[in-house]
C-alpha cells in the first residue's frame, strides 16, 4: 500500500494523550486512558462478542471461518483472531479517532497498518492465561517479515476492556519496561524468568471502556480467570507502514487506517 501525500500524514491531530502517557509508554511500557469509550458502544461491542462466542463454541476445533480464525478448543475460546471478518460491525471502533490518536502521536504518523482485531474471552474455569512474553515476538521482529521503521517499535498494541478487570479475573501484568531494552528473547530462553524482575509486575485493573496502549517490548502476561465472571478484552495493534511484511490471519487483516486531520 502507498503512503498519502508527505504533507497530510505530518500534519498532526489535536493532541488527545498527555506527554506524561507518552513517556511512559517508552520509560514504562504502557499508559491507560480511562473512560475512553462509554457503556452504550461497550454494549454493542460485547453484543458482538457474544454473537462470536456462539460461533466458536458450535466450531470446537480451531479453523478459519466467516474471514475469522476462532483458536478453539471444545468449550475453551483461547482468541478470536481479526474477530471483524465474521463480525464486521467491529471495524469502527478498531478504526475510532480516540484509539487512532494516541497511536498517531506515539508513531509520529497519520496512517497504520491494522495487523490485530482480536479478542479475549478468559471465560470462568476455562484456565487461559497468557505466559510472560513481548509482542514483537509476534510481529516477527528480527527476522525478514519486519522492519522497525521508526527505531523505537514501529508498533502500538491496545487493549479495551469489556467487563471489569479485578485480581481475580486474570488482569495483564505488566513489568515497567523501557522500550530502549527492545527483544530480550523470552520465548528462547530456558528460564525466562532470569531476564527480568517478576516482583515489579503491576496489574492493571480496569472498567469496561478502559484502553490500554503499550509497546511491543513491554513484558506481560496474565494468569487465568478465578472468577465467576468473564473477562473479555478487545485488542487492535497498528504497525507504522512499511514494518510489517507479515500476512495475518482473518479477511481484511492488514487494512490501512487513517487518522484524518482536524
Amino acid at each position: 500500500m502507498e503512503l498519502q501525500n508527505p504533507e497530510s500524514i505530518n500534519k498532526r491531530p489535536s493532541l488527545l494523550t498527555t506527554n506524561e502517557q507518552i513517556n511512559n509508554f517508552y520509560d514504562q511500557g504502557y499508559f491507560v486512558i480511562k473512560n475512553l469509550f462509554n457503556r452504550k458502544e461497550i454494549q454493542e461491542i460485547s453484543l458482538a462478542f457474544d454473537r462470536l462466542q456462539e460461533i466458536a463454541l458450535t466450531l470446537k476445533t480451531t479453523q478459519e471461518f466467516m474471514g475469522s480464525q476462532f483458536v478453539v478448543e471444545g468449550t475453551r475460546i483461547d482468541r478470536i483472531v481479526w474477530m471483524a471478518g465474521a463480525e464486521p460491525s467491529l471495524l469502527k471502533f478498531g478504526e475510532d479517532a480516540r484509539l487512532l490518536k494516541p497511536v498517531s502521536q506515539i508513531l509520529d504518523i497519520n496512517q497504520f497498518d491494522q495487523l490485530i482485531c482480536q479478542g479475549h474471552y478468559k471465560l470462568p474455569g476455562d484456565k487461559v492465561k497468557f505466559d510472560w512474553h513481548q509482542d514483537c515476538q509476534h510481529r516477527g521482529y528480527g527476522d525478514v517479515h519486519w522492519k522497525d521503521v521508526d527505531g523505537k517499535g514501529s508498533y502500538v498494541q491496545t487493549l479495551m476492556a469489556i467487563d471489569e478487570v479485578t485480581l481475580d479475573n486474570g488482569p495483564v501484568m505488566f513489568v515497567p519496561t523501557n522500550t530502549k531494552l527492545g527483544y530480550i528473547g523470552l520465548d528462547k530462553h530456558p528460564n525466562p524468568l532470569e531476564l527480568f524482575d517478576i516482583n515489579k509486575a503491576e496489574p492493571v485493573l480496569m472498567q469496561p471502556g478502559d484502553v490500554a496502549f503499550f509497546s511491543p517490548y513491554s513484558i506481560h502476561g496474565s494468569a487465568p480467570n478465578n472468577s465467576n465472571k468473564p473477562r473479555r478484552v478487545f485488542i487492535n495493534g497498528f504497525a507504522y507502514p512499511g514494518a510489517n511484511s507479515k500476512q495475518y490471519p482473518g479477511y481484511g487483516s492488514g487494512r490501512r487506517v487513517y487518522l484524518k486531520s482536524e
